[in-house]
């Protein structure tokens, strides 16, 4: 006598996989390295979730991959502009020019 394995998935066992790409998905984040633009000007990106802050947390973490880049010149960060936008399905982007002085 054999054993059969259903060809069928627990209902419970589906929705953990769901719930798991959910929470992936919900809790994404990333940032692009300093750009230069310019004589001493640099672009920076951050793309944040909902979960991650949305435009807020885009916004603080190019800010703060900006001014990283200016410590690591032991040098100032002067803002230039600071560009909000969406992305799919929720997502904040920010876009931070800025100088190095």
């Amino acid at each position: 006598m054999t054993a059969r394995r259903s060809s069928q998935h627990s209902p419970v066992r589906r929705l953990d996989v769901k719930v798991l790409l959910l929470v992936s998905l919900s809790a994404c984040a990333w940032q692009s390295e300093a750009l230069k633009t310019g004589p001493d000007t640099y672009q920076v990106s951050a793309n944040a979730s909902p979960a991650r802050g949305g435009e807020t947390g885009a916004r603080e973490m190019a800010l703060r991959n900006a001014n990283k880049k200016c410590a690591s010149m032991g040098q100032q960060i002067e803002v230039l502009s600071i560009e909000i936008s969406h992305a799919f399905p929720a997502n904040g982007v920010a876009t931070v020019n800025f100088k190095c002085k």
